[in-house]
């Protein structure tokens, strides 16, 4: 169900039977949209969304800011086989291993690792600087050894790539 609501436009209502809490999401082009978990009622989750309007409207102005890219250019083949060719130089270079690769077009994540340590990349990558593309794919080699992002996690990624939390943030300039 979409809403127009005061001070923030057009809102994307939609039942989840996965959400435990109201979670609202600003997307770029500052699409809303609001996951209703089932046993919400449509109108207590419209008065959470209005009393988050500022916290909304600080979202979509940072998203304003992001650069964007239009994924329906990549060539998919070619994207893959950079993207695969990149891990393995990185993984070889660094002595970090991966069970498998899976490429796909993601929409909220950059890249992945399983607790199996199977790394997923998004295609989206290949639109980025190499040296962003080469920290998300380190990023992701070293949840092969650290799951998650603790103080070892950055300590150890820090080692192979000394300027990470500077690629982190100019990552951050990107939106998916």
């Amino acid at each position: 169900m979409e809403i127009s609501l005061d001070n923030i436009g057009v809102v994307h209502f939609y039942s989840s039977n996965k959400a435990k809490r109201v979670i609202i999401y600003v997307r770029k082009n500052n699409k809303i949209k609001v996951a209703v978990p089932l046993g919400v009622s449509f109108n207590k989750a419209k008065e959470f969304v209005l009393s988050k309007s500022i916290w909304i409207k600080r979202s979509q102005n940072k998203i304003s800011k992001k650069i964007v890219f239009n994924s329906s250019n990549i060539d998919k083949k070619l994207a893959k086989i950079i993207l695969t060719e990149r891990l393995n130089k990185i993984s070889l270079d660094t002595g970090l291993s991966y069970n498998k690769v899976s490429i796909r077009n993601q929409k909220t994540r950059w890249g992945s690792c399983s607790s199996d340590n199977n790394i997923n990349l998004n295609i989206n990558l290949i639109n980025l600087p190499l040296k962003l593309i080469d920290y998300v794919i380190l990023h992701e080699l070293v949840h092969t050894v650290e799951k998650n992002h603790s103080t070892n996690f950055w300590n150890l990624l820090n080692t192979y790539l000394p300027n990470a939390k500077n690629l982190n943030r100019e990552l951050n300039k990107y939106a998916l």
